[in-house]
C-alpha cells in the first residue's frame, strides 16, 4: 500500500504448528526502495526484511523470527497474477486520525472525516487498526485507521472474469475429507487431544470449501475449476471474503480407497493427503498420548 508519506506491507501466513496450525500477521514499513528490491522494517529494530520484485512474483525474506515466531521458514514467494485491489471503505466517524505502528500507536496530524473514501486491507483477524490509504487532492496518505470507524463491504464481489463453479461440476469433490499424516512409510489419521483432526468439506450447492485447521476454520468460495496437466488432477481457484485468491492442486491418488492429495502454498501449507470420510475406517487412527494429564 503505497503513499506519499510511506509504503506499508502487510504479511499474513498460515503454517503448521504441531498437530494444528498457527497464524501470523506482520505490519512492515518500507525504508528503502529500488526498482527490484525493497528494505522493510517491522515493529522491532531487529525485525528487518527484504521484498524482491520480479516480473511475475514477489519474494519476501527475513532473518528474524519476530514476525511469525520460531519456526518461520524465512522466505515466501507470491504470484503477482493473484493481486487484488484493497477494499473500498467509507469513514463513518466524525473524524479519524492515522496511526503509526501497532507496537507504539501514535496518532498523527493527518486525519479523514465522515464520508471520506479510503482504500483498506482488512486481515482475517479483524484487528483494531487496519492499513489504509486516502487519496487527497494534494497527496496520498498511508497509515493505520481504527477499524471500528470504517464501513466496509462484508463480502467482495467475484473478481471480473471469474464465474462461480456450477454445482454439478463440483459433485466429484463433494463431501468431507479427513487429513492423513505420514508415519514412517504409512499414513495414519491423527487424533489430537486439544484440537480437531484436520479436514475439509466441499459443498457443491453453495460452491464453498471449508477447511478445519484444527483449532479454527477457514471458509472460501470455489470460483474456478480446470483439468490439471496430469491425469486425475484438477486446479481449483479459491476466493476468500477479502477478495484474495489461491490455487489448489487436487490429485486423485487412489480412487478405490478415496485417497487424494491437495497442494497449495497457503491454505494447505504445502501438500497433504486426505481420505473421503466414508472410507476413513480403512486407515489406522493414532491418538495423541497424555490427553488426561493436566498441562
Amino acid at each position: 500500500m503505497e503513499g506519499d508519506n510511506e509504503t506499508r506491507v502487510l504479511y499474513e501466513a498460515v503454517f503448521p504448528q504441531g498437530v494444528s496450525v498457527g497464524t501470523c500477521e506482520c505490519s512492515l514499513v518500507v525504508k528503502q526502495k529500488s526498482g527490484s528490491r525493497w528494505t522493510l522494517q517491522g515493529a522491532e529494530p531487529s525485525d528487518r526484511w527484504t521484498l524482491s520484485l520480479e516480473p511475475t512474483r514477489l519474494i519476501l525474506q527475513g532473518k528474524t523470527s519476530d514476525c511469525c515466531g520460531a519456526g518461520w521458514p524465512g522466505k515466501e514467494s507470491f504470484d503477482r497474477s493473484g493481486v487484488r485491489s484493497p477494499l473500498a471503505c467509507e469513514l463513518k466517524a466524525p473524524r479519524a486520525y492515522f496511526f503509526d505502528s501497532e507496537a507504539a500507536p501514535t496518532p498523527r496530524k493527518a486525519y479523514v472525516v465522515t464520508g471520506d473514501k479510503v482504500e483498506v486491507f482488512v486481515p482475517g483477524s479483524e484487528p483494531d487498526r487496519v492499513p489504509a490509504r486516502f487519496q487527497g487532492s494534494r497527496k496520498t496518505t498511508v497509515g493505520l485507521l481504527e477499524r471500528k470507524h470504517l464501513e466496509c463491504p462484508r463480502e467482495r464481489a467475484t473478481p471480473a472474469g471469474l464465474q462461480p463453479v456450477k454445482a454439478e461440476q463440483l459433485q466429484p469433490f463433494a463431501g468431507t475429507w479427513i487429513a492423513l499424516t505420514r508415519k514412517g512409510k504409512d499414513l495414519v489419521i491423527k487424533k489430537p487431544c486439544d484440537a480437531h483432526t484436520r479436514s475439509f468439506t466441499v459443498r457443491p450447492a453453495s460452491g464453498e470449501l471449508e477447511v478445519q485447521l484444527g483449532q479454527e476454520t477457514a471458509l472460501t468460495k470455489i470460483t474456478g475449476l480446470q483439468a490439471g496437466a496430469v491425469a486425475g488432477s484438477s486446479s481449483l481457484t479459491l476466493t476468500y471474503e477479502s477478495g484474495n485468491t489461491e490455487t489448489v492442486t487436487w490429485t486423485e491418488v487412489d480412487a478405490s480407497r478415496g485417497l487424494v492429495r491437495l497442494n497449495s502454498a497457503d491454505l494447505f501449507s504445502g501438500s497433504w493427503e486426505f481420505v473421503r470420510e466414508d472410507k476413513k475406517s480403512a486407515w489406522p487412527v493414532q491418538e495423541e498420548t497424555g490427553c488426561d494429564t493436566e498441562r
